[in-house]
């Protein structure tokens, strides 16, 4: 479980197209989820990020900011 409070998450750094991974030591792309509106289609959204390592999914970041140490 994860908790973090606003105040935290404005003081965290802005996230880039890469993170490092500590599990591989390696740069991975950061990817994001869409948002789905009442129609059913899609659009890009923001507010959760997260990259892909070994099959697995990791969260990177929440409304643009960075959750990677």
């Amino acid at each position: 479980m994860l908790s973090i409070g606003n105040d935290e998450l404005a003081k965290k750094p802005v996230l880039g197209n890469v993170v490092f991974c500590k599990k591989c030591n390696k740069n991975h792309k950061v990817e994001y989820g869409d948002k789905v509106l009442k129609d059913g289609s899609k659009v890009p959204s923001k507010l959760i990020a997260f990259y892909k390592c070994k099959g697995k999914l990791y969260l990177a970041g929440l409304n643009g900011k960075s959750l990677v140490k």
